[in-house]
């Protein structure tokens, strides 16, 4: 039985993928030429048509004929239904392979594989997503908070709605995502400590820390209102928006997934409309970097009570008031600060962030 080699393969332009193919299917037909058809078949488990097809095609082509001829697109084993969600999640969510699955999974109950859904678009014909370069971190180490107000990061954001200039003010829990957000028509330190009341009203836990940057409307004034409240307040260094990393990240998915999707007449519809965006992003967009999971399932994770150990004893009844996320009291007003406040550092430097 005369066998064939790589070289003769490559030299006929057979592709590589498809050589181990090429020779298997040549000894099945010079099996076949020694013991005859119904011996190949079933010596190898084959049926005697395929068997004939391949001897034939042999005869005809030579050894190309033995390449397999597979379809360019196979017939999909997913539903048409499937694939319309699929399209809507990259045509008009712009979701990626990875986000589309999830989005699927929890809100249509529908399991894809990553690799699938990027398959079904590439057919489709829409461009895989621009990747941006990447680059090497300033920051090398990425941590969240252990416990929700651990670290709440405050930034202002700039909006045009109707042609005017608003001042959407953003905070960001470090350790579970949530945001409280509102518009503004200025930005000033009565603003900030206008939004500062309405933070600690609004987050469903207590606040240890602020963090904000260095910009005019975070002033002396409000530096003072929030250690008078009890809170610790750290500005970051000067030209490093890293450090406030998470809030800078929310402000572009407000920019991709609700500014520009929107628009209003007025101040007044835009406020509304940032409050309901406000709801939606924390109870109802699964979140990446929480794998998978709302701001508001993450923060539930830290607000369901533990279980006793069976057995325990409890010495006194527990009120039902109690919550290990019940806010600390309010400390008194200090007297009046009279060293320089150092706008890079903490304001508390005896206790260690």
């Amino acid at each position: 039985m005369s066998t064939i080699t790589t070289k003769e393969l490559t030299t006929l332009k057979i592709p590589r993928r498809y050589h181990h193919t090429v020779k298997s299917r040549l000894a099945i037909v010079h099996y076949a030429t020694d013991f005859g058809i119904k011996g190949a078949a079933r010596r190898f488990g084959l049926d005697r048509k395929t068997v004939r097809a391949w001897r034939r095609r042999l005869q005809a082509a030579g050894l190309v004929g033995l390449v397999p001829r597979y379809p360019p697109i196979r017939a999909r084993r997913i539903a048409e239904s499937t694939v319309a969600l699929i399209e809507h999640a990259r045509r008009d969510l712009m979701y990626g392979a990875v986000r589309t699955r999830i989005w699927l999974e929890r809100v249509h109950r529908i399991r894809v594989a990553a690799a699938t859904i990027r398959r079904i678009c590439h057919r489709l014909g829409y461009p895989s997503l621009r990747r941006k370069p990447s680059r090497r971190p300033r920051q090398l180490t990425l941590f969240s908070r252990e416990r929700p107000g651990d670290c709440v990061q405050v930034d202002v954001k700039e909006v045009k709605v109707a042609g005017a200039k608003y001042f959407q003010y953003t905070a960001i829990d470090d350790c579970t995502r949530y945001r409280i957000l509102r518009l503004y028509p200025r930005k000033n330190h009565q603003t900030s400590h206008t939004f500062f009341s309405t933070l600690r009203a609004a987050l469903p836990f207590p606040i240890r820390k602020v963090q904000v940057d260095n910009g005019a409307e975070f002033s002396l004034a409000f530096a003072l209102t929030v250690q008078q409240a009890g809170v610790r307040l750290r500005y970051i260094k000067p030209r490093c928006p890293e450090q406030n990393g998470k809030v800078e990240r929310s402000h572009r998915v407000d920019n991709e997934e609700f500014w520009s999707r929107s628009t209003f007449a007025g101040f007044a519809p835009a406020a509304e409309a940032v409050l309901a965006w406000e709801h939606r992003y924390n109870h109802e967009r699964f979140s990446m970097a929480l794998n998978g999971l709302t701001p508001a399932e993450k923060l539930a994770t830290f607000m369901a009570p533990s279980p006793l150990p069976s057995g325990t004893v409890l010495p006194h009844p527990v009120p039902a008031s109690t919550s290990t996320m019940d806010p600390p009291p309010i400390a008194c007003p200090e007297p009046l600060v009279r060293r320089v406040l150092c706008h890079s550092h903490d304001l508390n430097p005896g206790v260690t962030s």
